[in-house]
């Protein structure tokens, strides 16, 4: 009798214990979808702007995808490339691993044995090295705004603003582009207080001020960047691209170290910018 009544136990308890774990399974999957739906929406989605970066090789006739943020792109979402200004049609070639002879370098001489999407061009290109690959929604919905590259200082009207703004004695300001409609991209390092370091890249146009900050502790060693001396070397960041849209103002950027570059792309946002995508390459020399 008792053995009847522990087996019919056994078989009710087995029984509620795989509803329970049905029921529970059942409440995860929820989870997973929206996890998916936010890795799909991720500068992924073809109904939005697509954005990634990629570097040159040394003929200029194709480029390789660099990993944003870890993150794996879809190579058939990318449609243009864009390089020193210029909008260029790009077809997508392969996606390998990275070799085993690479040096581990994400720089022209070791194109051919990086791991990425290659991709190939539909026109010549005789110059740039790096690349902002983008959909045809971000071409519908951006205008590339040419610009001149420059190295003048910045005028004292200018700079007294941005000294009342954040308070600071400017050390060293240049105006390093210039935009056709009269728009000035401006770098200034300000002078250290304390420990505090400071350089601010910005965009004027008229009355608009559009900041972006580099704040750093200071460090004789690495303050910006590693062994950068704590210098702010003004020929070490570059302006790739700027674009200008119905709601914002996109700078394309590149930050030279000793060690690397990074790649931004920021977008405007209440008088600031805001990093949308970053990728790093690592170039040191051998």
């Amino acid at each position: 009798m008792r053995t009847r009544m522990r087996t019919a136990f056994n078989i009710a308890f087995s029984a509620g214990l795989i509803i329970l774990i049905s029921i529970s399974c059942t409440q995860e999957k929820p989870k997973e979808i929206k996890q998916e739906e936010k890795q799909r929406n991720l500068k992924t989605d073809t109904n939005q702007a697509f954005i990634t970066f990629a570097f040159l090789n040394e003929n200029k006739d194709s480029l390789v995808s660099l990993p944003v943020e870890d993150e794996k792109i879809k190579p058939e979402l990318a449609t243009h490339a864009i390089i020193e200004n210029k909008v260029i049609p790009i077809i997508f070639s392969n996606t390998k691993l990275e070799s085993q002879t690479s040096n581990g370098r994400q720089t022209s001489r070791n194109f051919a044995n990086n791991g990425g999407s290659f991709f190939t061009f539909k026109e010549p290109v005789k110059q740039g090295d790096f690349a902002l690959l983008v959909n045809q929604d971000f071409i519908d919905h951006n205008k590339v705004m040419s610009f001149i590259k420059k190295d003048k200082k910045t005028d004292e009207p200018t700079t007294s603003i941005l000294s009342k703004k954040y308070n600071r004695k400017i050390a060293k300001s240049a105006t390093i582009a210039e935009l056709e409609d009269q728009s000035q991209i401006i770098l200034t390092l300000f002078e250290v207080k304390n420990d505090s370091a400071l350089a601010v890249l910005s965009y004027l146009h008229h009355d608009q001020l559009i900041t972006l900050d580099f704040p750093a502790k200071y460090d004789e060693m690495s303050t910006w960047r590693v062994d950068d001396g704590g210098v702010f070397d003004f020929e070490n960041l570059q302006v790739l691209s700027v674009f200008q849209s119905d709601k914002s103002i996109k700078i394309a950027t590149v930050f030279w170290g000793a060690e690397g570059y990074n790649l931004n792309f920021y977008e405007s946002t209440n008088g600031v910018f805001k990093s949308i995508a970053e990728a790093y390459g690592y170039s040191a020399p051998l």
